[in-house]
């Protein structure tokens, strides 16, 4: 009796944390699996009073309480296998409402056989084995359900049989635990109704599933039984374009999609068990130092007939709790991607190319054109050359081809924007090889060693350049610059700050377009170009008078700290 008790305790336990675990308004099969536990508690604790109670009519008033439980059971295993499955799963919930039908006229006959005896033809206590127990006579209606309740649970185990031999090493041994579960059960009621030794008297069936709650405990603390879907993995993972692999902590594949299968040009059989590294031959290798280093990417070519392809190739560790248990690799096919941006290196070659020859044509055109120039003035009688109007127009005339001339070398520099790939740069470095060219222009430069480092377009030192020329230029008495970074919130900002005569509050947002300011006016454009690549923004907040302050934002993911190098400073 305390076994049969025990029993029910286990299976309503696994209902509570089937019911917990599960959201089944998303996870759909997890109302039947709660429903099956239920099932074995009421009828391994009806059975354990059936039992345990000496009086004939109670114990025959519990042994039909029982059948609320046994009526559902096989049912419940019918529902839970096939949408666990996916076998089957369509027509079950279209024809659910029948499904359920039965156990309830099973209950319904059960509950009413006093009047019809169609169930139970009649009922005795046996005592010749020393102890009272309930004999029942079955009678027709027993015996149309028994047949429909084994059917279900023969039709639920095929289904897990069948998911057994398609599915993957992971998922297989969740099927094992269910198909190991089911059996126990059954091999127990087979014998029991057959008459079969001690157990003509006895039905071991609540005591089988005992076992059956203890195997499925096992499997969700284990195994994790439930946790992951086969159905998802068919209808998901199998689907994948991208190639999926799970390896363990050896490395051995242990899962793993047709994608990645076709990419290989093997079968299951032959990579299943068998290292990473023997995946795809010779061609990708994977060093151990990479494999153990944590969550890493790269790229990575495999040939397919006469074409190359090219992929992603992603690793992440799999955790539980915070123990590693293995590692997920996914491979990305960037063929497209790659071919795109090869075709759009190319064509930016191209248009570079054509670029540097007309801007070299023109600049000899424009050096022609300041000879001659020159030229001109030189043989112009002196009382003509003397004339405020001709001055005026040669001053003009050099103007002019000057300002072309900057707007050829503008060119040059803008045309180099976004040509190379952003890199991480110090900023205290590249701050002071940027003030290198102003030595001997009595300009005292005050760089921080903030061992920081941003991330931008290979021109950031052009950007330095220019705000420190521009400072030259434009401060009339610069007589210092200073370049710092604070952080601010998790952002950082760098100041580049003079001791010059400042910018007017109306003019510290045009300074920065095209063509605005004195001279070209193009040095700010520049600087804004170039640090927008990587997303840094640049404000002037100084104040007129007392100098011009340049500050550039770096956003969070923008900005590190080079350990190393503060180290080093230590």
């Amino acid at each position: 009796m305390g076994a049969l008790i025990f029993s029910g305790l286990i299976s309503a336990l696994l209902a509570i944390k089937a019911y917990k675990s599960f959201n089944y308004r998303r996870v759909y099969f997890s109302k039947y699996f709660v429903l099956i536990m239920l099932s074995m508690s009421l009828w391994s604790l009806n059975y354990a009073f059936e039992v345990g109670l000496m009086d004939i009519k109670l114990k025959y008033l519990f042994a039909r309480l029982e059948y609320i439980g046994i009526a559902f059971a096989p049912v419940a295993w019918f529902m839970f296998a096939a949408e666990y499955s996916g076998v089957g799963k369509e027509f079950m919930r279209k024809y659910e409402n029948v499904f359920l039908m039965l156990p309830f006229l099973a209950i319904f006959s059960m509950l009413t056989n006093g009047f019809h005896r169609m169930h139970f033809k009649t009922y005795y206590l046996d005592i010749s084995g020393g102890f009272p127990l309930l004999v029942l006579v079955y009678g027709p209606f027993f015996w149309i359900f028994y047949i429909y309740s084994l059917i279900l649970i023969l039709f639920g185990v095929l289904f897990f049989i069948r998911q057994y031999v398609h599915l993957t090493t992971p998922y297989k041994a969740q099927a094992a635990i269910a198909l190991t579960a089911a059996f126990i059960p059954i091999l127990g009621n087979i014998l029991h109704i057959a008459d079969i030794g001690p157990f003509a008297f006895f039905d071991p069936t609540p005591f089988a599933f005992t076992v059956t709650g203890l195997i499925l405990f096992w499997g969700i603390m284990q195994h994790e039984f439930l946790s992951i879907i086969p159905i998802a993995r068919g209808n998901v993972i199998e689907s994948m374009r991208d190639g999926y692999i799970v390896v363990d902590l050896r490395d051995s594949i242990v899962d793993i999609n047709k994608a990645a299968l076709e990419l290989a040009g093997k079968t299951e059989k032959e990579v299943i068990g068998k290292n990473l590294n023997d995946l795809f031959g010779d061609e990708v290798k994977i060093p151990q130092s990479e494999m153990g280093s944590g969550t890493f990417s790269r790229e990575i070519s495999l040939k397919s007939g006469l074409e190359t392809k090219y992929f992603t190739f992603s690793i992440s560790p799999l955790m539980t709790k915070d123990h590693e248990e293995g590692k997920l690799i996914m491979i990305h096919d960037i063929t497209e991607t790659y071919k795109y941006q090869e075709a759009l290196r190319q064509a930016n070659k191209k248009i570079n190319l054509m670029s540097n020859i007309t801007r070299h044509d023109i600049l000899n055109q424009v050096n022609v054109l300041s000879g001659y120039t020159e030229l001109i003035s030189e043989t112009l009688p002196e009382d003509v050359r003397s004339d405020p109007r001709i001055a005026r127009y040669l001053q003009n005339l050099n103007k002019g081809i000057e300002t072309i001339q900057s707007q050829i070398v503008f060119t040059k520099d803008y045309q180099e924007l976004g040509i190379v790939s952003p890199t991480w740069q110090s900023i205290s470095d590249t701050a002071k090889e940027a003030a290198f060219p102003f030595s001997g222009q009595n300009i005292k430069f005050f760089i921080e060693e903030s061992g920081l480092d941003v991330y931008a377009d290979p021109l950031f030192k052009k950007a330095f350049y220019n705000l420190f020329d521009n400072a030259r230029a434009h401060g009339v008495h610069v007589t210092e610059i200073s370049v710092s970074s604070r952080r601010v919130d998790d952002s950082l900002v760098i100041e580049v700050k003079d001791n010059g005569i400042g910018i007017p509050a109306e003019m510290k947002e045009l300074i920065f377009e095209k063509s605005v300011g004195k001279n070209t006016g193009l040095g700010l454009f520049l600087v804004r170009g170039i640090l927008s690549i990587t997303g840094l923004e640049i404000r002037e907040t100084g104040i007129e008078g007392k100098g011009a302050t340049f500050e550039i934002t770096a956003p969070p993911g923008n900005w590190r700290v080079n350990t190393s190098r503060q180290n080093l400073q230590l």
